[in-house]
């Protein structure tokens, strides 16, 4: 997992034995951006700034890390080559707590549902690869009812999980998901997940 620059090896991120950093995974694979050397977030919500970069900041020091309107990022290739390398290898993950912890960040960066917390639960991908993988994700953590769309209009793919799973989908993300987290203020019994 780690990187090797010339002698010295570098492992910036922990994202299969980390629930943290795995929700930093998700949360890059959403809304992250990347090029030559640099790895960053683009996102408004500021709680999702700067939970991204409290990541940052345990591994460089903070007049390395940049800030551009919505945009946070570090120059860091051996980094950026952790994440990339990791959204590879995301695909042989079956601990439970890190696939659930990744899907917040996922959902957060790039995640919506209805008012009642039940119908219209998505996430959109950019890449139907990236979609397909997550929904074989999904099925490790008892998520099987879910499909696919294509939307041309918007060139994106639609992550859609059954009304009849939502809540159960909900309740394994919630202890990771700021965003579910203000969305639900009080702790909700039917959204507490009972099993693995």
């Amino acid at each position: 997992m780690g990187n090797t620059v010339g002698s010295a090896s570098t492992n910036f991120c922990n994202f299969f034995s980390k629930e943290e950093d795995s929700y930093i995974l998700g949360l890059w694979c959403a809304d992250g951006y990347w090029w030559s050397s640099s790895v960053g977030l683009s996102n408004v919500d500021k709680d999702l700034i700067e939970r991204f970069k409290k990541f940052l900041i345990k591994s460089f020091p903070e007049d390395r890390i940049r800030f551009n309107r919505n945009h946070l990022f570090v120059n860091s290739r051996p980094l950026l080559r952790e994440f990339v390398s990791a959204r590879k290898d995301l695909n042989n993950s079956r601990n439970h707590k890190i696939i659930k912890s990744y899907f917040a960040g996922r959902f957060d960066g790039d995640g919506s549902i209805a008012r009642n917390l039940r119908n219209d639960c998505r996430i959109v991908y950019a890449r139907e690869q990236e979609a397909e993988l997550d929904k074989i994700l999904l099925g490790r953590i008892g998520i099987l009812n879910v499909k696919i769309y294509y939307y041309q209009s918007a060139k994106t793919f639609c992550l859609y999980i059954s009304r009849f799973q939502a809540r159960k989908f909900l309740g394994s993300i919630l202890p990771y998901s700021l965003k579910l987290q203000k969305l639900v203020p009080a702790p909700r019994r039917d959204l507490v997940f009972k099993g693995q």
